[in-house]
Order: structure tokens, then C-alpha cells, then sequence
């Protein structure tokens, strides 16, 4: 199975399916409202653009590197410091 492939399931699985359920949950406990198809299609409208950007655009291997391109961060600088700060320099 291939990287791409498994994103998309893991983006089906996790970001829509799990937090689809999560919402459910909360609405259903926190409101106490009836669970009917609207409430469903709504919560999952919800949570749709969420799902996206954390499971396709934020957890993509090329993200962070990008966006440190983007904000003119230096890659190497930025290692230093986390590893710097690390707690693996503790143990």
C-alpha cells in the first residue's frame, strides 16, 4: 500500500469517523440533544474542514518544512534550539 493511500485512510479513520463520534459524544452528554440525521450531517459538515487541515495539510512529512521556508526560519537554527531543549539532554 502506498504513503498516499494510507494518508487517505488514516484521514477517513481518524480525522473524519473518530471525530465525527468525539462531536456525537459531546453533543449528546453536553446538551443533551437527540441524536437524528440533521444533528449527524451537521456535525459532520463541522468537522470536515477540521479534518483536512490536521489530517491532510498539517500532518503532511513536508509541512513543517515548508512553513519554515515560508516564515524565513532557518531549518538548522531551529534543530539546534529543539535539541538544545530537548529531553533526551536530561537523561
Amino acid at each position: 500500500m502506498t504513503v498516499k493511500k494510507l494518508r487517505i485512510i488514516e484521514f477517513i479513520i481518524i480525522g473524519l469517523i473518530v471525530n465525527t463520534l468525539d462531536n456525537l459524544i459531546a453533543v449528546k452528554f453536553g446538551v443533551g440533544a437527540r441524536i437524528t440525521p440533521e444533528v449527524l450531517g451537521r456535525i459532520f459538515l463541522l468537522v470536515l474542514p477540521f479534518a483536512i487541515i490536521s489530517e491532510l495539510i498539517v500532518d503532511h512529512p513536508n509541512f513543517w518544512k515548508r512553513m519554515m521556508k515560508f516564515l524565513k526560519i532557518e531549518i538548522k537554527e531551529t534543530e539546534k534550539k529543539l535539541r538544545k531543549n530537548s529531553l533526551n539532554d536530561f537523561f
